[in-house]
């Protein structure tokens, strides 16, 4: 499923333009940047709530197909700017990351 089509089944709100045609194989769950670098694979929807510059960092590092900021997290332009800059598709949601990651499974499989 492409990331804009996973945005609107879900009702997420699309923060950038970038990457809307990235296709999503899997999703990981997961706010300790290190952790993130050694397991979040390739094409997945990863869902946090951090929402610093270094996530764009490591969401290209890992080729993932989209950040989510879950939890209605508030996001900041500058964060915004760089990812379009980057071509990361940054969505957001008030859902929790449990929520999102259960239905971006159902929606994907």
């Amino acid at each position: 499923m492409k990331v804009d089509n996973l945005a609107k089944e879900l009702g997420l709100k699309k923060i950038t333009e970038a990457g809307a045609d990235r296709e999503v194989s899997g999703v990981y769950i997961g706010d300790l940047l290190s952790v993130v670098m050694s397991k979040c694979e390739e094409g997945n929807a990863w869902i946090t709530v951090q929402t610093h510059q270094n996530i764009l960092s490591v969401a290209d590092l890992n080729d993932a197909a989209c950040i989510i900021i879950a939890g209605d997290a508030e996001i900041e332009r500058s964060l915004v700017e760089k990812a379009d800059e980057m071509g990361i598709a940054l969505l957001s949601s008030d859902k929790e990351a449990y929520e999102l990651a259960w239905r971006i499974h159902e929606v994907i499989e």
